[in-house]
């Protein structure tokens, strides 16, 4: 189950599962993100506004992001990092019906404001907005980790492999990226099971239910 929350003073609002727990009840989180954390299985939603990349392409947007992510999580090593591009959508397109698509027998659609699985795309966006998706794992670093409360992880459990679900809007007319990430704890690193390039369920529903309601937040 899940509810609407309301993000950034109710400028943004999404439907975030009830077992997500606001962050900054708990400790300060910048006023550029909004921070979601399921405390029992520790994944951690992360909704950011930043600076419109000018110098970065839609084809690269995704995986631009994605390899930002790891120097605040520490990584040290190539090896230590996988990324899948999911093709980007520009809105309007009727590729759009394609941006979400959970498994190869999902049904399809032709509407170009649905996903393949029937869930809404992100409503009220202007026509210049492109929405950028990837899926990737990156090994977090023994001593670089720490959760969302600011808990520094054991030895034993700092160095481990977390899932990232991407999505990033991209929102030219008010030079800003909306970047959208679902952090979750992965047992290992899949080897190359074409199921795990595809967004989790969560995270669908989620990005799927972004509406943005006042524009002046973007200045």
């Amino acid at each position: 189950h899940s509810t609407t929350r309301q993000l950034y003073g109710g400028a943004i609002a999404c439907r975030i599962p009830q077992e997500y727990a606001d962050v900054s009840d708990l400790v300060p989180v910048p006023s550029h993100q909004e921070c979601w954390q399921d405390t029992a299985s520790g994944a951690l939603l992360v909704i950011e506004i930043v600076d419109y990349e000018t110098n970065v392409s839609n084809e690269t947007a995704a995986q631009y992001f994605f390899r930002d992510l790891a120097e605040p999580n520490g990584i040290a090593s190539p090896h230590d990092i996988q990324f899948t591009t999911i093709p980007t959508t520009t809105v309007g397109s009727t590729a759009a019906s394609s941006a979400f698509r959970s498994s190869p027998s999902t049904p399809t659609t032709s509407s170009s404001s649905s996903s393949s699985s029937g869930t809404p795309l992100p409503l009220g966006l202007p026509p210049p907005a492109v929405l950028c998706f990837g899926k990737g794992f990156q090994k977090i670093v023994q001593g670089k980790e720490h959760d969302a409360l600011g808990n520094r992880r054991s030895a034993a459990a700092a160095a481990h492999w977390v899932a990232i679900d991407l999505g990033l809007i991209r929102l030219p007319n008010v030079s800003t990226d909306l970047l959208v990430t679902l952090s979750t704890p992965a047992d290992n690193i899949p080897q190359g099971n074409p199921s795990e390039s595809q967004h989790s369920s969560v995270f669908q529903a989620i990005f799927a239910s972004i509406q943005i309601r006042d524009w002046a937040l973007f200045g």
